[in-house]
């Protein structure tokens, strides 16, 4: 397995580590925990929080995996080796979802490339789960068509955004975060008695965005919360270091609400502990796409904001997936729109709560769909997100 995670610590992911941790417990009914074995750049937590074994898996983009054959020749060759090593003696391959098949993250897209193209040289069964493909630079387009054409199974979370980015066939299903069961802890349980009636809301700083988007956005942010008479629970997804992104951009709002009323979440608990904080809120505002889909999985109405291109089409995409309008406004018009989405979200509770409950019936089974190929345990017929017939295989 590749997954862009960390367990349980200081650069935990909420999302990827929820997509993972799906995965894992999925596959590990299936074929055995003892059975798998995770690559990602920070191994060393992966067995206690997971459960299975890790292995030192770098992101870096083929320039700078080239530069260490003159610079650090033993790194360039144990690395080169630990992903020939680990193919070889693997019957299958699965990347896990996240947002990482495109250009955006080059360091970890190249070097998923480098790994899959040793997959295909031993004829390994590759398969992808829960994924957002591209957007891509021309440079990076036919090298992911070419590695892909030999994939066994391409999972995508989002209806009309990948399946123009490479020629080989995709297959649809909801993001595998949708199936994270919510678990509170003392910890979280506390911050959801403590805070009152509360919107949850997750914010980042992305691609262009300065100081200024960011105080910008929030205030629009909290005039909305506040008009709904609701106090704020700030959820980070990413908190390098323990202290960095997400974590250091809400400490640099927070002054713009009354101290009473925003309680950050800090340190950031497993992914399991956020959905069930989720499930305590009144609506959800965010910048973050795991923050939308623990919302719209669960029936919370919620609403996007989005900064480019490649945020547009995932917070787009997870409403679409789930046959909702979707809610969502860019930075840019944000102070116009996000008053109003949320009144409408307000206004279609019920529509968010029959798209939630739907999503546990026959979607769910399409969303195992894959791992079921991976256990060697599918029969039926399949049809991709497009509709084409597709003959199941590997069973």
């Amino acid at each position: 397995m590749l997954s862009d995670i960390t367990g349980l610590g200081p650069d935990y992911h909420v999302g990827d580590e929820a997509m993972a941790e799906v995965a894992i417990e999925r596959l590990g009914k299936l074929v055995g925990k003892e059975n798998l074995i995770l690559g990602c750049a920070s191994p060393e937590r992966v067995p206690e929080t997971y459960g299975i074994r890790a292995f030192a898996f770098y992101h870096m983009t083929d320039k700078q995996f080239r530069s260490l054959l003159w610079k650090k020749p033993l790194s360039y060759f144990k690395a080169f080796a630990m992903n020939v090593y680990q193919v070889a003696r693997c019957d299958k391959v699965v990347i896990c979802g996240g947002g990482n098949m495109t250009s955006v993250w080059p360091g970890v897209l190249e070097a998923r490339l480098r790994l899959l193209k040793v997959a295909n040289f031993f004829k390994k069964d590759v398969i992808l789960v829960s994924q957002t493909i591209g957007p891509f630079e021309e440079s990076h387009r036919e090298a992911v068509d070419q590695v892909l054409r030999k994939a066994k199974w391409i999972g995508v979370r989002d209806v009309n955004f990948s399946h123009t980015q490479v020629s080989s066939p995709v297959q649809f299903a909801l993001d595998d975060a949708c199936y994270l069961e919510k678990r509170h802890s003392e910890y979280s349980r506390s911050i959801s008695a403590s805070s009152g009636d509360f919107a949850c809301i997750s914010m980042r700083k992305f691609g262009g965005m300065d100081d200024s988007d960011v105080l910008r956005v929030a205030a629009a942010i909290e005039q909305t919360v506040r008009s709904h008479n609701l106090n704020t629970v700030f959820i980070p997804h990413h908190a390098p270091m323990g202290t960095k992104g997400d974590i250091a951009l809400a400490n640099h709002i927070k002054h713009l609400w009354k101290e009473e009323s925003f309680h950050l979440v800090n340190p950031i608990p497993l992914a399991s502990e956020l959905k069930a904080l989720t499930a305590d809120s009144q609506f959800v505002i965010s910048m973050r796409y795991h923050q939308l889909v623990f919302a719209l999985s669960i029936g919370i109405p919620a609403v996007g904001i989005y900064v480019d291109e490649y945020t547009q089409a995932k917070l787009t995409g997870s409403f679409e997936a789930l046959g909702l309008k979707p809610l969502v406004t860019s930075i840019n018009q944000v102070d116009q729109e996000l008053n109003d989405l949320v009144s409408e979200a307000l206004e279609s509770r019920e529509k968010f709560a029959i798209a939630a409950l739907k999503i546990q019936q026959e979607a769910k089974t399409v969303s195992e769909r894959p791992y079921r190929l991976l256990a060697n345990v599918l029969e039926e017929p399949l049809a991709d997100s497009i509709g084409k017939p597709t003959e199941a295989k590997g069973s």
